[in-house]
C-alpha cells in the first residue's frame, strides 16, 4: 500500500464526517479526540480544531501501519460545518 491509497479511506471519511450536523460533531467531539484503530486497513483521528457559535471546524486524519511513516505524518483535511447546516470542505 503506498500513501497515496490512503486517499480513498479520508476521502470516505470525511464525507460521512461531514454529514453530520454542527450540534452532532459538537456533541461528539466536545471530550477531545475521536479516534479508531480497529480497522484492519487504516487508523482514523477526528479532532475539533474549533468550536464557535457560528461554526466547527474539524480535521480528519488517517494513516496504516502498512504505509511507511504514515502514522507520523497522515494524510489529513479539514472542513468547516456551520450552524445553518452549510458545509464548506
Amino acid at each position: 500500500m503506498k500513501r497515496e491509497d490512503l486517499r480513498r479511506y479520508l476521502e470516505r471519511e470525511i464525507e460521512k464526517w461531514s454529514a453530520k450536523s454542527y450540534e452532532s460533531l459538537r456533541e461528539e467531539l466536545k471530550d477531545g479526540n475521536y479516534a479508531d484503530c480497529e480497522t484492519k486497513e487504516y487508523h482514523l483521528e477526528v479532532d475539533l480544531l474549533e468550536d464557535r457559535a457560528d461554526y466547527v471546524n474539524v480535521s480528519v486524519a488517517v494513516c496504516s501501519e502498512k504505509v511507511r511513516w504514515s502514522c507520523f505524518h497522515p494524510l489529513s483535511r479539514s472542513f468547516l460545518v456551520y450552524r445553518d447546516g452549510s458545509v464548506k470542505k
